[in-house]
């Protein structure tokens, strides 16, 4: 098993969409907020069984070249659109860190140099 964190960029990225989804009372407000929060931590919990499973991501290489990054999607809706997760695996401490959470029709880490996140 691995020990599965966030980093601060990644925790930022979900207050973000969990404060987007609360401020939109229209369509769901805190309920749909909370349904999100849960749902995705429920996917990230399945990192720790085997983080190898997912393939790399496009950033691999490009962005952090220090790191092999891989993506998970996390699709919550029927919508088909959701998020990638990006993340890396440190074998010897058996850790996953979660780099990003990023919504898919935003541009690749290494695509805008003045991204937001």
């Amino acid at each position: 098993m691995f020990a599965v964190k966030q980093a601060l960029s990644a925790d930022l990225c979900v207050e973000a969409q969990v404060e987007w989804y609360r401020s939109d009372e229209k369509h769901g407000g805190d309920g749909l907020a909370l349904r999100w929060f849960d749902l995705l931590h429920k996917a990230l919990e399945t990192l720790s069984k085997n983080p190898q499973r997912h393939g790399f991501a496009p950033e691999n290489g490009e962005w952090m070249r220090q790191y092999e990054i891989r993506q998970m999607l996390f699709r919550p809706w029927k919508s088909g659109v959701g998020w990638r997760v990006l993340y890396t695996i440190d074998e010897a401490q058996k850790l996953v860190t979660i780099l990003q959470i990023r919504h898919e029709h935003r541009l690749r880490m290494f695509e805008a140099e003045d991204d937001d996140g």
